[in-house]
């Protein structure tokens, strides 16, 4: 095999199968981006990718630099595509290892995209000025020093950051809720959310926090979300213990259909939180998002 002509360029950090869901019928998206204050359509191969986003040209001699999204596609993105077609027709189906695939790829997808990378960059930089002189302290402050973030900071929070979401995420309850006909769910260029109503977007709240909820669209036409227990007995801004790593299945319930308001009140909340990329099956929807 040749190795250049194999290599990956353009990465995806939200994966192609998964905003295939949210095409219009002629296989296009239709995307707001925040950023250039535009919309546009286009093919889901064509968005949300970065060139060599996932590169890692400090590895070592003998491992490949592009190792982590080869492993991606045709690893954990090809399992938890199944998998989500499960939860979009027959939750009832979904076994154990089902469960172990969708939190893995739920947490991955979390930690790997832009806005967690800046996120990550910036947690990265108040550490090291924590435990710094404070003779380097302030000459950063005054611009003196220059303090620059590699790229290697982004997969070193990765590796710090995954395994800490699993418990939660396994302790909620789950729900898929279908959106009414003639409306549609957007997704974004940060499919997992937090959001807690006593904390409004951009900020996004913890996980831990009792009234925390994680909106997850499955399609345009459902959404998963995932709430704590203690929702309906403690405060929102509750701080809950540390679950216990839970193995096996999760319980999903499923039927409710949200009626306009609530599909568009949800998709507010979603591109609120998004990076820079809104995306849905229509200009219509993505109106819905208050973001247009």
């Amino acid at each position: 095999m040749d190795s250049k002509r194999s290599q990956p360029k353009n990465h995806h950090y939200v994966p192609e199968s998964y905003l295939k869901r949210f095409t219009d019928r002629t296989g296009f998206l239709h995307i707001q981006d925040c950023k250039r204050a535009q919309t546009r359509r286009q093919r889901p191969d064509r968005v949300m990718t970065i060139n060599a986003y996932y590169r890692q040209a400090w590895a070592t001699q003998g491992v490949d630099p592009d190792i982590f999204e080869i492993e991606l596609g045709k690893g954990l993105e090809s399992e938890t595509r199944e998998v989500i077609d499960k939860l979009i027709m027959s939750p009832h189906e979904l076994n154990a290892r089902d469960t172990a695939s969708l939190l893995n790829y739920l947490e991955l997808q979390r930690v790997r995209v832009p806005r967690q990378a800046q996120i990550a960059k910036v947690l990265m930089r108040e550490t090291i000025l924590k435990s710094a002189p404070a003779d380097i302290v302030a000459d950063v402050a005054a611009g003196r020093l220059q303090l620059d973030m590699k790229d290697s900071a982004r997969f070193e929070y990765m590796k710090m950051a995954l395994g800490s979401i699993h418990p939660w995420l396994a302790e909620m309850e789950w729900e898929i809720f279908e959106a009414a006909p003639g409306t549609a769910f957007i997704t974004t260029d940060s499919p997992v959310s937090f959001f807690n109503a006593r904390i409004p977007p951009p900020a996004e709240a913890g996980i831990g926090l009792a009234g925390t909820v994680v909106l997850f669209p499955l399609c345009s036409r459902k959404l998963l979300l995932m709430r704590h227990p203690q929702i309906r007995s403690k405060p929102p801004l509750t701080e809950l213990p540390l679950p216990k790593l839970l193995d096996g299945l999760i319980a999903v319930s499923q039927g409710i259909v949200w009626d306009r308001d609530l599909v568009e009140l949800t998709n507010r909340r979603m591109a609120h939180l998004a990076h820079e990329l809104i995306v849905g099956e229509s200009m219509d929807v993505l109106q819905s998002s208050g973001r247009v």
